[in-house]
């Protein structure tokens, strides 16, 4: 009886969220129509391109959207949406609360409920964080490719397309897909703004931009690929830089808690009382342990950049 019980408790929560879900105003990826520079007037020019939600938006469903879109998960599971996502999230956490209910007590099914969307988050986040690094290394070599096929080739599709076969990543399987676009007939422009929403890197997206805009205007691809490099090479050197300062922080910060917890022990030694009862059994402690907890926290959140990639 109990078990019938729980399982339409589960399927009741699990429609519940479902309704919430659909509510749920996820923009996500949309088509608009846009008309060509050279005939605005014209119904019959009209194109389809795709419209990412705002980086900077501050709204949960566009940074979800984004997420899932420059993890790779969309590409490989192209049927996994926001509303998806979060249903499969609701699964996962009613699972887990009824489980851990059952098996451990109230305690154990509210942590465990608690920590399935710390998983997701975590899970994805690092696909994400994984994806840009991947993309970043391959960066400057394709630049470099791009500028010496640039004497033979007069279009950018044409050289990004050479420079595919020699490209490994997601910069390499962006340019091959470059090949499958221009299959299906559209234009430079359209390729080009279909190859600057697949990668979240910023100087990925300059670097198309600046080959848009020079395919756009006839202008010198020599030029404009030098400026690209050099712009990247500045990136890369800071990005370096700031890795060094970062690794340089963890290390500070490990030796930092590892004395603590010398400290911390020998005092406990000394006052001969438990290392709980030092942490948590008075006021002092109690206050000393959260402010403790609450630097770990803001370091913790500083070296991963503060929610924003590529940022120096």
């Amino acid at each position: 009886m109990i078990w019938i019980l729980d399982g339409l408790l589960f399927f009741s929560l699990l429609t519940a969220c479902y309704c919430f879900v659909g509510w749920m105003d996820a923009r996500g990826i949309r088509e608009i129509r846009v008309h060509s520079e050279e005939f605005l007037a014209a119904e019959e020019n009209a194109v389809r391109c795709r419209v990412l939600p705002d980086s900077e938006s501050r709204r949960w469903a566009d940074r979800v959207e984004l997420a899932l879109y420059y993890s790779g998960i969309r590409s490989r599971f192209p049927f996994i949406s926001v509303k998806f996502w979060m249903l499969l999230q609701c699964f996962a956490t009613l699972w887990m609360w009824i489980l851990l209910g059952a098996v451990r007590g109230l305690p154990a099914a509210f942590a465990g409920a608690l920590a399935v969307p710390v998983a997701f988050a975590a899970f994805i986040s690092i696909l994400r964080t994984a994806r840009f690094r991947r993309t970043q290394e391959h960066l400057l070599e394709v630049i470099n490719l791009a500028e010496g096929f640039s004497a033979t080739e007069e279009d950018p599709v044409s050289i990004l397309l050479l420079c595919g076969a020699y490209i490994s990543g997601p910069i390499g399987q962006t340019l091959r897909s470059a090949g499958q676009l221009r299959d299906r007939g559209l234009s430079s422009r359209r390729v080009l703004e279909e190859m600057k929403l697949l990668l979240e890197h910023p100087k990925w997206q300059e670097f198309i931009h600046n080959l848009n805009v020079c395919s756009m205007y006839n202008c010198d691809f020599v030029y404009v690929l030098q400026n690209s490099r050099k712009s990247t090479q500045r990136y890369l050197t800071f990005a370096r830089e700031k890795q060094g300062v970062k690794r340089t922080a963890r290390v500070e910060m490990g030796l930092i808690v590892v004395l603590s917890a010398v400290m911390l022990q020998a005092m406990s030694n000394l006052m001969e009382v438990s290392l709980t009862w030092l942490l948590w059994g008075s006021l002092p402690g109690k206050v000393c342990t959260v402010y403790m907890v609450v630097i770990l926290l803001i370091f913790v959140w500083c070296l991963t950049g503060s929610g924003q990639r590529g940022s120096l």
